[in-house]
C-alpha cells in the first residue's frame, strides 16, 4: 500500500543565512529530502502576475548543492493563475497545463545550474499549444 502524506514547509524568507544557531534556513527542507519525502518547489519565490515568469530564486540550487542524490527536475506549468486567482478559495474550471522536463545536473556550480534551470524552462514553455479561438 502507498501512503501518502502532505507536509507544508514554511521557509522563513527573511533569514538568507544560518542563524546563531548554525540552522541553514532551507534546513526544514533538507529533513524532509533526508526522510525519503518529495519536496515541491515554486521556484520565484511568490505569487506574482498570472501566467508571467519571474525571476528564480536561488535556493533551488543551495538544495541541490546539500542533496546531489536527490534528482531535480523541472515541471512547467500554466494555466494555474485563472484556475486558482491570488485572493480566492475556490478553483475556477479552466484547463492548466503542465510540461516535466529532464533532470537537471545537481552538480554544477550555483550560476551554471541557474542558467540550465532557467534554460530548461524556456524550452519546457515552447511546448505550450497555440491557443487558436
Amino acid at each position: 500500500m502507498n501512503l501518502a502524506i502532505e507536509v507544508r514547509v514554511a521557509i522563513d524568507r527573511t533569514k538568507t543565512r544560518r542563524d546563531h544557531d548554525g540552522k541553514h534556513p532551507l534546513e526544514p527542507i533538507s529533513e524532509v529530502l533526508r526522510a525519503g519525502g518529495i519536496v515541491l518547489l515554486f521556484l520565484e519565490g511568490t505569487r506574482g502576475e498570472p501566467e508571467k515568469l519571474e525571476a528564480f530564486q536561488t535556493g533551488v540550487a543551495h538544495l541541490a548543492k546539500r542533496h546531489p542524490d536527490v534528482p531535480i527536475t523541472p515541471v512547467f506549468m500554466h494555466g494555474l493563475g485563472k484556475a486558482l486567482p491570488k485572493g480566492e478559495a475556490l478553483l475556477v474550471p479552466f484547463f492548466c497545463d503542465v510540461f516535466v522536463g529532464e533532470k537537471l545536473n545537481s552538480e554544477l556550480p550555483k550560476k551554471e545550474f541557474m542558467n540550465q534551470l532557467s534554460d530548461s524552462f524556456a524550452k519546457l514553455s515552447k511546448e505550450l499549444p497555440v491557443q487558436t479561438w
